[in-house]
């Protein structure tokens, strides 16, 4: 009986901290040092108290004091376990929740049923909410700085070239950037949070995958959703990239004198570049051309803000590349500037940002990476990742906007002359950035798609897995051939499956996880998981609309 009473309540590794989730272990242990020192804050009736063996457990928690007030905690680490008897804050006090340290428990001096309990902490294993969690060793080795520019890689990509036709859904004058640089803002600190919100997650159940915290906290029914969600995100970024690289391959060739279709581009881009890298064995030997990515879009904002500048395309300037480019990728300006930002279309730059600022499937990954992953350490690599990919996306979407007005492409580079030098290098650089970037995603659907499909270790072959890339790649061209909106592709697809990987799966798991913690979870919690359903919602109802609006205007 006693067992069943607490091991519901064995929650983590370390006990309830002051605001927000539990934090790190070593973070505590060092704070139950600080009390024994001061003494102050620890009550001097169980200062130093040890609970023998013969003393009933159950009388603790028969004691008034600890049934109306309190709530017994056990924690373990190896050949100990710890008792905490934890204060719930009263409704006039929810600052915080003082812990006493009651007592250090041998393993051999708690009755058997505890020391069951026990050996599962001390194996590796502890539960939560009546579930079964790995505990791992959450000691990376990426650096803060490391972690900060391989997320702004994550994040920045193939959809910083589509918003700039964002704003063009809904407006023509130059003011409309003042509204659109906000909701990039606002929407970027959304995202944030709940990218942030999973490594809490991660922390709180000690899982190290987006679908072992679904297992954790949700349980395994439906627990296929999400891997099925993330295969078809990661496949949305494959589509868009085939897009790109179908369009600035054959800008690139008509640029050196060799004119080809777009359908030709791509098939000869796929097979000679885009299958090779696809069948490679170890994806490390693509580390060095990463930073040539994020080097190419900067240096792209570059080249734009340069041609805003001189007016080369610039008509009342005299435009020296405008008569190269065809009517509707023309500047095109007229009165809809801000007031457009009520028109159901600009649902549609919103819905882009879906795509944009995803990179949720791997926030696990850069949590469990992180050295000394503290919440606060990974706090910082988030803000200041999805802060520069603010900017940069604020940059994209400003120079061309003001340089095309409601003619912007899908793909800006689309509207910059073949014939224009700088043009070129800047769809060189992506072209190879993105080609080197492609085997990522892949690997990822592939993987996913083993994952469903339950494939057995031992049919997992190099022959099974380059015929199931073949087969992939293929169909990924395919759908490039008939596509070629990709801001329609950004705007629809990721309002569509966006709003489930980003937004409703992390709140579901939240609320289950703080629905487990029971009457451990503090108020803050509590209020916070109301916060993050009430997000969920909203961004759902804008991913919803969005895509049927963008599809209405198509």
């Amino acid at each position: 009986e006693t067992c069943a009473t607490i091991t519901p309540k064995i929650s983590h590794l370390g006990p309830p901290h002051r605001s927000g989730l539990p934090g790190d272990t070593r973070q505590h242990e060092q704070s139950l040092l600080d009390e024994e020192d001061g003494g102050e804050r620890m009550s001097s009736n169980h200062r130093g108290r040890s609970y023998q063996k013969s003393e009933s457990l159950e009388a603790l928690l028969d004691d008034d004091s600890t049934r109306h007030n309190h709530q017994i905690i056990i924690e373990g680490k190896p050949g100990h376990l710890w008792l905490h008897r934890s204060s719930r804050p009263s409704d006039d006090d929810s600052l915080t929740s003082r812990s006493y340290h009651t007592g250090i428990h041998t393993l051999e001096s708690v009755t058997s049923l505890l020391t069951e309990t026990a050996h599962k902490i001390v194996d590796g294993s502890f539960r939560f909410g009546g579930r079964v969690s790995s505990v791992r060793d959450f000691g990376g080795t990426a650096s803060i700085p490391s972690e900060i520019f391989n997320l702004i890689k994550n994040l920045v990509g193939a959809g910083a070239l589509g918003l700039p036709s964002g704003v063009a859904a809904f407006a023509n004058g130059p003011s409309a950037l003042i509204p659109a640089s906000f909701a990039l803002v606002v929407m970027g600190v959304v995202f944030a949070y709940f990218f942030l919100l999973m490594g809490r997650l991660c922390s709180l159940t000690r899982a190290a995958s987006y679908r072992e915290v679904w297992e954790i906290t949700m349980g395994d029914q439906w627990a296929a959703i999400v891997p099925l969600a993330i295969v078809l995100m990661a496949s949305l970024g494959n589509l868009a990239y085939s897009m790109i690289l179908a369009d600035t391959t054959k800008s690139l060739l008509l640029a050196v004198g060799f004119t080809v279709t777009r359908t030709q581009s791509l098939i000869g881009v796929t097979i000679c570049l885009l299958l090779p890298l696809c069948m490679i064995k170890h994806l490390s030997v693509l580390a060095p051309f990463s930073f040539l990515g994020l080097s190419g879009l900067l240096f792209t904002i570059g080249v734009m803000a340069l041609r805003y500048f001189d007016g080369s395309y610039d008509p009342d300037r005299g435009g020296e590349f405008l008569k190269d480019l065809p009517d509707n990728l023309q500047p095109s300006f007229g009165p809809v500037g801000a007031s457009g930002v009520w028109s159901s279309k600009f649902l549609i730059l919103l819905c882009m940002t879906f795509q944009a600022y995803f990179a949720h499937y791997n926030a696990p990954r850069f949590y469990v990476e992180l050295k000394s992953n503290t919440i606060g350490r990974f706090t910082t690599v988030v803000a200041s990742s999805f802060g520069f990919s603010a900017m940069i996306f604020i940059l994209f979407t400003t120079f061309g906007f003001l340089t095309f007005g409601a003619n912007a492409d899908g793909n800006i580079l689309n509207n910059y002359s073949n014939h224009d030098g700088l043009a070129s290098c800047c769809r060189l650089a992506i072209a190879v950035a993105l080609a080197f970037t492609y085997p990522l995603p892949f690997i990822g659907v592939r993987d996913g798609i083993i994952d469903l499909l339950m494939v057995q270790e031992s049919k997992q072959t190099s022959q099974n897995l380059n015929a199931l890339s073949v087969i992939l790649l293929t169909i990924f061209t395919c759908l490039a051939m008939y596509f070629t909106d990709l801001g329609l592709l950004n705007a629809v697809g990721g309002g569509a499956l966006g709003t489930a990987v980003v937004f409703i799966l992390p709140a579901l798991m939240f609320r289950g996880a703080i629905r487990q913690l029971g009457r451990i979870a503090t108020r803050d919690q509590r209020r916070e998981v109301s916060f993050t359903i009430g997000l969920m919602w909203i961004g759902t109802a804008v991913g919803l609309i969005g895509t049927v609006v963008g599809l209405t205007t198509t």
